[in-house]
């Protein structure tokens, strides 16, 4: 992205960028840039990241009413993009450590392009976070794209990179799924589609709680 792209543009290449990345990720993360700054991949991840927030607020309205979904809204734009800056560079952080304990010979920034590009199935698993534990197949299929980048972008073997990204992938699967069955057993019609997404329910729980 240049700084005279116009925004229709940006969006395209965002749009397209997504796409790429949901239907050839193996394709797209061999060919990845490993470099280039930070700002490409941090607006495609700012972008992605409102546009869940949009289909969250619609959900809301669609459930409760248009009040809670505008409301929603204004509360999630707000809080959007300082929520995804610190989650994103902290999560990168992290994979980061994962990778350099692998073997990884990349720098910080080809982590952070790493996770941001990632980040282009959150709309689609935000949609299937609705339907009872297809939050699980979400968090699989994420996980899935972390072990090939690993592969393709870090250059870590297969075995090693399915290994960890598997073990990390369950933990967190025993977790979502401890959610989930929380919601479910305590009557709120909807799962939870992210753990730190409890606006993803469109009824309070029982009083008796």
């Amino acid at each position: 992205m240049r700084s005279g792209d116009t925004v229709v543009g940006v969006l395209r290449v965002i749009r397209d960028t997504a796409i790429n990345v949901i239907l050839r990720p193996v394709a797209f993360f061999e060919t990845m840039p490993r470099q280039g700054g930070f700002r490409t991949p941090y607006v495609f991840l700012l972008v992605i990241g409102l546009f869940d927030m949009l289909l969250l607020s619609l959900f809301e309205a669609l459930a409760v009413g248009p009040a809670a979904g505008l409301a929603f809204a204004v509360h999630a734009f707000v809080l959007a993009p300082l929520a995804l800056t610190l989650s994103g560079f902290v999560l990168t952080t992290v994979f980061f450590v994962f990778w350099r304990l692998m073997g990884s010979v990349q720098p910080y920034e080809t982590a952070y392009r790493t996770f941001a590009y990632s980040y282009a199935i959150s709309p689609v698993t935000t949609v299937m976070g609705f339907v009872p534990y297809l939050t699980l197949a979400g968090l699989f299929w994420w996980f899935a794209l972390l072990i090939i980048a690993s592969i393709y972008v870090h250059g870590i073997g297969r075995l090693k990179a399915t290994a960890v990204f598997a073990a990390l992938g369950l933990a967190m699967t025993i977790l979502v799924a401890r959610a989930e069955h929380y919601v479910m057993r305590h009557g709120l019609t909807q799962p939870v589609a992210h753990i730190s997404r409890s606006a993803a329910s469109t009824r309070r729980p029982p009083s008796s709680i």
